[in-house]
């Protein structure tokens, strides 16, 4: 796993650091070689410009100082606007601004009299910008004059390389406040942070390169509670198959959805857990859409457990649904359930009754919003029971009664959150989706494409971790594995037809295809 750190674990490595001996000046020198050497590469095509270093006045500003000092011995033209008064400077960034003058770099400092303003025109021509404004302590939008210089550095027109994280994102969050800086590369240092991962931020980072400043291996290693899966952790867990394999190790998933007008739904869940790797899948549905659900799916078993066109727990149904989930190893409850007092008495039995069985279970979509009217995440805490939730924010935002945007500016919290209240595993989706279980820990994954924000994605999701729960593997991994590998094939599906018109349908072929490029053959 690559573990991502919050802005108070990074000051806790540096803390250690110099605590085992390793003075802030040498991991300012590393930082500032190492942002100096990605600015010269985006540079040294075009010399037409200075490199101008905008440096706040704290560690952040002293390791663009420190950058300015060695594009300057480079050969650049080097111009520096630092918006502190020595006064005000740590004692290591103040060291560099020392050491600079030694240097031809044109040095314009700006505060609340002199604006930024007021010294545009005598930069000049640009190459290229270095973001050292604020870091990883910032906590609120840019203020005056440091406001203007963010919108110059997105007006410019010029590559922007952003020293640990780009000015006006969020480290712990990835809140963007307004202005912000756009950058084409972020050098972080040490180990990268949350922010620059979590959307909205990850927007803003450009391509993310990670220091490690020489610290050491000890303390990059965590204990860190936020990760991001990488294809590297994917290919170690994804199920293989020995040659003697047979359908029954790859076990069975139970899919419980659809309603009238929803049927694909259904359909897209049980077909995805079949192109998962389970190995049988069996889809109860009503009664109304089963001649729609039968004909799409050959490969699944659909029965019509329930009159009409949708879900009741009355006419025997439960012990149908009991029977099937003795020999389940899984169960995908919600997609296309529909909405209604019918629908919430029925989730209200189905969960009860799959948690008495100790099934595991992926509950998404209207599985989650019937269970709002029944005590939500307390309701599914008391039954102790195995849960994968999938909530999009707007289904969340329900559950833990926030508002959605309360849940978009912190996901990860949310995630947390909803993981400890509910006693389960819950999957926040969106770019960037942050994977939590119930003790604290987070995942947040970095595949995916904007084409895959399409009707019934989400129930492919549902599918597929269902099918590795089936398959074996413990939920919280089932679940971001899950997630990995459907943004992958949404990946796949991007690269063979476009970024316009992906359908959810194309997402689950392109599953197969997807796994291949992790373990290639096997």
């Amino acid at each position: 796993m690559m573990f991502l750190a919050s802005s108070e674990e990074m000051r806790d490595i540096d803390r250690k650091a110099i605590l085992a001996g390793i003075p802030v000046s040498i991991l300012m020198e590393n930082a500032g070689r190492a942002l100096a050497s990605h600015a010269f590469e985006m540079a040294a095509e075009s010399r037409e410009g200075a490199v101008v270093v905008l440096a706040g006045p704290g560690q952040n500003g002293g390791d663009g100082l420190s950058a300015a000092r060695h594009l300057s011995s480079r050969g650049f033209g080097v111009k520096v606007v630092l918006f502190a008064s020595p006064s005000r400077m740590t004692a290591e960034a103040r060291l560099n601004l020392d050491a600079l003058r030694a240097y031809p770099v044109e040095i314009f400092q700006v505060d609340d009299e002199t604006g930024f303003q007021d010294m545009r025109a005598r930069l000049g021509p640009v190459t290229v910008i270095v973001d050292a404004l604020l870091g990883t302590g910032q906590k609120g939008p840019p203020r005056p004059p440091m406001d203007e210089a963010v919108k110059w550095a997105c007006e410019a027109g010029v590559p922007v390389v952003a020293c640990d994280i780009p000015t006006g994102v969020d480290a712990d969050t990835g809140h963007v406040f307004d202005p912000v800086v756009r950058a084409d590369v972020t050098v972080t240092m040490g180990v990268p942070k949350r922010g620059l991962y979590i959307y909205p931020g990850a927007k803003f980072a450009g391509r993310i390169v990670v220091e490690p400043l020489g610290l050491p291996p000890s303390l990059l290693g965590g204990p860190f509670q936020v990760s991001a899966a990488t294809v590297q952790d994917a290919v170690k867990l994804m199920p293989r198959r020995e040659a003697d394999h047979h359908k029954g190790l790859s076990g069975h998933v139970l899919v419980i959805a659809g309603s009238t007008g929803m049927a694909g739904a259904a359909v897209l869940a049980a077909k995805a857990a079949l192109r998962g790797g389970a190995g049988t899948v069996t889809l109860l549905c009503p009664r109304e859409i089963y001649p729609v659900c039968a004909g799409m799916l050959p490969e699944v078993m659909v029965l019509s457990v329930s009159e009409g066109g949708s879900f009741s727990s009355g006419d025997g149904v439960m012990a149908v649904i009991g029977d099937f989930l003795s020999k389940s190893g899984s169960v995908v409850l919600g997609p296309g359930l529909g909405r209604g007092s019918r629908q919430e008495a029925f989730v209200k039995e189905c969960v009860e009754l799959i948690a008495s069985k100790g099934v595991p279970s992926v509950i998404d979509a209207d599985g989650l919003n019937n269970l709002s009217g029944s005590g939500g995440l307390s309701y599914l805490s008391s039954l102790e029971g195995k849960f994968i939730l999938t909530p999009h924010p707007g289904e969340l935002s329900r559950l833990l009664g926030v508002q959605t945007r309360d849940i978009e500016r912190d996901r990860i919290s949310a995630a947390r959150e909803a993981a400890s209240r509910g006693k389960s595993v819950v999957c926040l989706k969106g770019a960037g989706t942050c994977v939590a279980n119930s003790v604290g820990s987070v995942t947040v994954n970095t595949t995916g494409d904007p084409a895959m924000a399409t009707a019934g994605s989400g129930d492919v999701l549902a599918g597929v971790i269902a099918s590795l729960v089936s398959q074996g593997l413990p939920l919280y991994e089932a679940a971001w594995l899950g997630v990995l590998w459907h943004g992958l094939a949404g990946e796949t599906a991007v690269a063979k037809a476009g970024s316009y018109g992906v359908l959810a349908g194309e997402i689950c072929d392109f599953l197969p295809e997807a796994r291949k490029t992790l373990v290639g053959g096997e």
